[in-house]
């Protein structure tokens, strides 16, 4: 499968407007997708952004011509309801055939609790993303109207007027080895975290096919998507801490638990060490090293960059792809 280049436009990282500016600057520079983050809360608390992602998508979509737009992550389950989910990403795809898609996870309670004060256990919302999925693929698929009742979300002849004239592509979070199973069996193609290469190889990945191969589908078809964030300057150690913003992503207890607090995260992640960084994030100071980032985490099966720019000065984190990007395509 060909590789594909994403651009991660950090919404929790800048503003808005510099977000779509840095999404135009990506297309011209070569990239294949542009990513969003759908949160409530940031990853961090100083100098940090939460823009709403589905707004933003619009104006981004609008504004390029060519590049693949998907969210990453969608939690359906709690602030969201997967009925209205549905109906975003049909729209969106409608109006940009081809390039729209959506990438739904179970959550992170940072973006939940603060606006519903409600955080089920992981199990439960897992099984609640299942059924989410069920829901938005029968408001996609049906020709009628629906009615439906499950454990969590009820429809009540609920029709769709407005459909894409193709099928949004569904990402599904997979991270421990039962997220990666259930993106197998629920999803069109993987979406994962950054994670060491030999993880995504011996774990996430194998899970992942399995799981697809249960459920009748051909995992050779299906795309292994991963987000991580990377970090360019003349100075390596710059361009570790440059990606410190992102550093709470790297403790477990952050998933765990119900965080919520941005400055709490915060706190986490300035105390993890410089090379946790290295080893589970891009850090480079040139095109040749960026390359044999990129090429670490193809050698684990990674086929799709989803790749957050946190590099000192953002432009050059771009720009450098006119030579990253012919390198590291099959």
């Amino acid at each position: 499968m060909k590789t594909k280049i994403g651009y991660f436009a950090s919404l929790e990282q800048y503003r808005p407007m510099d977000a779509l500016e840095q999404t135009i600057r990506a297309e011209k520079v070569g990239f294949d997708s542009v990513w969003a983050d759908d949160h409530f809360h940031p990853w961090y608390h100083e100098n940090a952004q939460s823009a709403q992602a589905w707004a933003w998508m619009g104006a981004a979509l609008q504004a390029t011509k060519r590049v693949f737009i998907s969210t990453c992550i969608t939690c359906p389950i709690i602030r969201y309801n997967p009925a209205i989910v549905a109906q975003t990403f049909a729209t969106l795809r409608q109006m940009y055939p081809g390039r729209v898609g959506v990438a739904v996870g179970a959550g992170e309670a940072m973006n939940e609790v603060p606006v519903t004060g409600v955080w089920p256990s992981v199990a439960e919302r897992q099984d609640m993303t299942v059924e989410a999925i069920e829901v938005m693929r029968k408001l996609w698929e049906s020709d009628e109207p629906v009615t439906f009742k499950g454990k969590y979300f009820t429809l009540d002849k609920a029709f769709m007027y407005t459909k894409p004239d193709d099928e949004v592509p569904l990402y599904f979070s997979g991270l421990g080895p039962k997220g990666a199973k259930l993106a197998g069996m629920y999803g069109d193609h993987l979406m994962t975290v950054a994670a060491a290469p030999s993880v995504l190889k011996n774990v996430t990945i194998p899970k992942f096919e399995e799981g697809a191969r249960e459920a009748g589908k051909d995992p050779s078809k299906m795309e292994h998507a991963m987000l991580i964030w990377y970090s360019v300057d003349p100075d390596y150690e710059k361009a570790v801490e440059g990606n410190r913003f992102w550093a709470g992503c790297l403790v477990p207890s952050m998933f765990k638990y119900k965080v919520y607090d941005p400055k709490e995260v915060q706190l986490h992640a300035n105390l993890v060490h410089c090379d946790t960084i290295k080893e589970n994030y891009m850090c480079a100071t040139n095109a040749e090293e960026m390359i044999k980032e990129i090429e670490r985490f193809k050698e684990a099966g990674i086929n799709h960059f989803c790749l957050g720019n946190s590099s000192p000065d953002v432009n050059t984190g771009i720009d450098i792809f006119k030579e990253v990007i012919p390198a590291v395509r099959d």
